[in-house]
């Protein structure tokens, strides 16, 4: 039922229909998406849209299906039809207002870096978060002079729900970047019955970590291996055998029974080749530094991250 004379320039139309007029909820995809050029639309919605370019009219969702049928149709046109993955989590969704908010904070910033520091954390394609912090943008009531970044409006409650939680008080949610970004990564459990004030060798390891890694989205690899000789090394430096900021000196208090203080790398993994890098602890270690939740945030303030002295003069200021 699909007609014959839909082509890819009416397809081409149909996108750029629905990146200023948006997609009804009951349209959006239910299992696959349409990928052009990073963005996802739903392919049963976009070829109903074609149709109207084609032939005038729209075609009715009931005289197709939106499985094999539509998705054959589209592919056979030269587009990429996806399995369509899991809305974002509300972590994703915090990360992208996280960056929308750096952004806000200051619009000199290189987006696209921005874009690739989001992605290569949470595991999706860097064109999707610039697409996802649109999405953020459509959410800020401001006009759209003051605003960072242009807006795509977005059918995600949760999306919204998370923006309006962390522009309640962003100082507040700034300060949970660490802590959500090293949960992200890491399933850990406490390493604070770990502390010792006894020198720990730095066994002879070598340390891989920052290689692409493809699950659903390329991701970076990190080394768990590393977090804990990290943790380790840290503490045997301490007099009192404590994990230790570096920037303010604050250490998690015993009752917490959960090590809050986090390893910063100085030099980012994001920064490193596709293919990683591999190199001995001891000098993976020595681009290490063990900083609070809050001091972390201020080191990603900046692109190179601040330095600790840096940190210490901005919290003099």
């Amino acid at each position: 039922m699909i007609p014959q004379e839909i082509k890819q320039e009416h397809v081409l139309q149909a996108i750029t229909e629905i990146k200023s007029g948006g997609v009804p909820r009951k349209r959006e995809p239910t299992k696959f998406n349409l990928v052009y050029e990073g963005r996802l639309y739903p392919p049963k919605f976009t070829l109903s849209l074609a149709a109207k370019y084609a032939t005038g009219i729209e075609l009715s969702a009931s005289v197709f299906s939106g499985g094999d049928e539509a998705n054959g149709y589209l592919a056979n046109l030269g587009f990429d039809i996806q399995t369509k993955r899991a809305d974002w989590s509300w972590k994703e969704c915090y990360f992208a207002v996280w960056a929308y908010d750096q952004l806000d904070q200051d619009h000199t910033q290189v987006k696209t870096a921005l874009y690739r520091e989001v992605a290569e954390l949470i595991g999706r394609t860097a064109k999707s978060v610039e697409f996802k912090i649109q999405n953020v943008s459509s959410f800020d009531p401001r006009p759209r002079g003051q605003k960072p970044i242009a807006e795509a409006k977005n059918a995600q409650a949760q999306l919204g729900e998370v923006y309006q939680w962390y522009w309640a008080d962003r100082l507040l949610a700034r300060s949970c970047y660490s802590q959500f970004m090293e949960e992200f990564q890491f399933n850990l459990v406490s390493t604070t019955n770990t502390a010792t004030t006894t020198a720990v060798a730095i066994p002879n390891l070598v340390i891989e970590e920052g290689a692409t890694n493809a699950t659903p989205a390329v991701r970076r690899k990190r080394s768990q291996k590393l977090l804990e000789e990290g943790r380790k090394h840290f503490r045997s430096l301490d007099p009192q055998g404590k994990l230790r900021c570096s920037a303010c000196g604050f250490v998690a208090p015993a009752e917490l029974d959960m090590e809050v203080v986090q390893l910063h790398h100085l030099d980012p993994i994001y920064e490193s080749a596709e293919s990683g890098r591999s190199i001995e602890l001891k000098a993976a270690l020595a681009m290490l530094v063990p900083l609070c939740p809050t001091c972390h945030v201020l080191a990603h303030t900046g692109r190179p991250p601040l330095s600790v002295a840096a940190i210490q003069a901005l919290m003099r200021s």
